[in-house]
C-alpha cells in the first residue's frame, strides 16, 4: 500500500511542479510521464541506484584493506574486513538479482538491453513445446539481421530495408512503421512505453511504441552495426563504429557521456552492477561507470570482441574472436576461466541455473558449466551459430545457418528442426505458445507449438 501512494505522488508531483513554473505544452508533459514509466519502471530505477551505493561501498572496503595491508595492519583487522567485503559482495548480487527478477517477470514487456537482462534468460513461462507450426508472416522490402522484441500486444524490429516496424503478434499485420534514414541491423530496446534503436546512417532513434511517433532523433558520429541500446534509468547507452560507447540522455537524445575505444564497438552494452560492460574490434571488453563513462577495469582477449556479454552472479561470459569463451569477475575484471572452441565466437552466451549456453562459428552450440568452464556437451549443428540461444520448458531454440533447431537442454540433442529458405540472422524470442523470428530475405515469422 505504501508502495502505491509513493508511486501516485512520484505522478502527481510533476504537474504540481510543471503549474508552478508556467508549465509545458501538454505534448512534452505526456512524453515526460511515458518515459518516467509505470510502478515496475520505478522499482526497477530504485533498486538500480541501490546497486550503484553497494557497488560504491564495496570499492571503499576494498580500498581500506589495500590501505591495512601496506600500514602493517593485525591479520585479526585484515581477516575481519575481508569477511565484510565478502558480505557486501553478496549483498551487491543480491539486489541485482532482485533488479533481473522486476525485469523479466514484473515487468515483462521491458526490453531494458539486449535480451532483456544480464544473463539473457529472459523467458520464464514453460508452454512452449516442439513441434512448431507457422502461425503468420511478415514481409518487409528486404531481410533482417536484427533480433525482435515483444510488447504487450506488439512485435518491434528493424530491418535492412531502412524502416522500423511495429507488427500485432496475434495477427502478424503492420501496426505502424518509422522510416528511418538508414538500415538497422541492431535490436531496439523498449523502457517506459518508448521504442530506441539505432541505424547504420548513425541514427539512434526514440518512438513512441503505441503508434511510432517519433520523440527524438539524433545522429552519432558513425554508423551503429549491431550495438543496440540499453537503458539505465535516465541514460540510453549503445555503442558506435565511430570507436566510441555513448550515453544518451532518455528524453532529449543528448550525450551525456561518450568513451572512446580504439576501434569501432559492434557489441551491445549489457548493465550490471553499476557499470556497462561492453566489448570492441580493439580485443578489449570495457567496464564502465554507467552514470559517468569512467573506465572501471578493462580486459584485453586475444582478438575482436563482438558478442554481447552476460553477467550473472558477479561473473561476466562473452565470446570472442580469439576462438574462445571467457569468464571474467565481473567486480574487478580478473580472469576466472577461457574454454576454447574451433572457431570464432560472435554469438552470446545465455546463463541459465548455473549453466552457460552459446554458439560458435564452429557450428557447434556449447553447454559449459558456468562456474568451473567445464564441458557439459556441445552438438555440432549444420552451419555456423552466430545468434543467441532462447530457453524455455527445457528446450534451446537457436538458428544455425538456415535451421531453426529446438535442442533439449540436458543433453543437446536435436528434438526437432526446421529448415528455411534463407539465413537466419535473428535471434528468436516467445511466449505464450510462440517463437518470434526473421530471416535475411524478407520476411517476421511466428511459428505456433502444437502443444500449446
Amino acid at each position: 500500500m505504501i508502495r502505491k501512494y509513493f508511486v501516485l505522488l512520484l505522478i502527481i508531483l510533476p504537474f504540481l511542479f510543471l503549474s508552478c513554473l508556467g508549465g509545458k505544452e501538454e505534448e512534452e508533459v505526456s512524453r515526460e510521464l511515458n518515459i518516467s514509466g509505470d510502478a515496475e519502471l520505478a522499482e526497477l530505477e530504485q533498486l538500480q541506484k541501490l546497486v550503484k551505493e553497494q557497488r560504491e561501498q564495496l570499492k571503499m572496503l576494498e580500498a581500506q584493506l589495500k590501505e591495512k595491508r601496506t600500514s602493517g595492519s593485525s591479520k585479526e583487522e585484515i581477516q575481519a574486513l575481508k569477511k565484510e567485503i565478502t558480505k557486501q559482495k553478496t549483498a551487491l548480487i543480491e539486489v541485482a538479482r532482485k533488479a533481473e527478477t522486476v525485469t523479466s517477470i514484473k515487468g515483462q514487456y521491458v526490453w531494458q538491453m539486449f535480451r532483456g537482462i544480464p544473463s539473457h534468460d529472459f523467458y520464464s513461462g514453460t508452454n512452449i513445446l516442439p513441434p512448431l507450426d507457422f502461425k503468420w508472416r511478415f514481409r518487409a522490402n528486404a531481410g533482417f539481421e536484427a533480433s525482435p522484441i515483444m510488447g504487450k500486444t506488439n512485435i518491434y524490429i528493424g530491418s535492412m530495408d531502412n524502416n522500423f516496424y511495429a507488427i500485432d503478434k496475434k495477427s502478424g499485420q503492420l501496426v505502424w512503421k518509422v522510416p528511418s534514414q538508414g538500415a538497422i541491423s541492431s535490436t531496439a530496446a523498449l523502457y517506459g512505453g518508448v521504442v530506441y534503436y539505432g541505424t547504420e546512417t548513425g541514427m539512434v532513434f526514440a518512438v513512441n511504441a503505441n503508434d511510432g511517433k517519433i520523440l527524438w532523433k539524433v545522429r552519432l558520429g558513425g554508423p551503429i552495426k549491431l550495438s543496440s541500446p540499453a537503458v539505465f534509468s535516465k541514460i540510453v547507452i549503445i555503442g558506435c563504429m565511430d570507436n566510441n560507447v555513448y550515453a544518451l540522455d532518455r528524453g532529449t537524445g543528448e550525450v551525456v557521456w561518450k568513451h572512446s575505444a580504439f576501434m569501432p564497438v559492434a557489441s551491445s552494452p549489457t548493465i550490471a552492477n553499476g557499470m556497462v560492460y561492453i566489448g570492441s574490434i580493439d580485443k578489449t571488453l570495457y567496464a564502465l561507470d554507467v552514470e559517468t563513462g569512467a573506465v572501471q577495469w578493462q580486459f584485453q582477449a586475444g582478438n575482436a570482441i563482438s558478442s554481447t556479454p552476460a553477467e550473472h552472479n558477479a561473473t561476466l561470459y562473452f565470446g570472442s574472436d580469439d576462438k574462445k569463451i571467457s569468464a571474467l569477475d565481473s567486480l574487478n575484471g580478473s580472469l576466472k576461466w577461457v574454454y576454447p572452441t574451433e572457431g570464432w565466437v560472435a554469438s552470446s552466451p545465455v546463463i541459465k541455473d548455473g549453466v552457460l549456453y552459446i554458439g560458435s562459428n564452429d557450428k557447434f552450440v556449447y553447454a559449459l558449466n558456468a562456474e568451473t568452464g567445464k564441458e557439459i556437451w556441445k552438438k555440432e549443428t549444420g552451419g555456423k551459430v552466430l545468434t543467441v540461444p532462447f530457453i524455455v520448458n527445457n528446450i534451446i531454440y537457436i538458428t544455425s545457418g538456415k535451421d531453426l533447431l529446438a535442442l533439449d537442454i540436458k543433453t543437446g540433442e536435436i528434438k526437432w528442426e526446421q529448415k528455411y529458405d534463407y539465413a537466419l540472422k535473428s535471434s528468436p524470442i516467445g511466449e505464450d505458445g510462440v517463437i518470434y523470428f526473421a530471416d535475411s530475405d524478407s520476411s517476421v515469422i511466428a511459428l505456433e507449438s502444437v502443444a500449446k
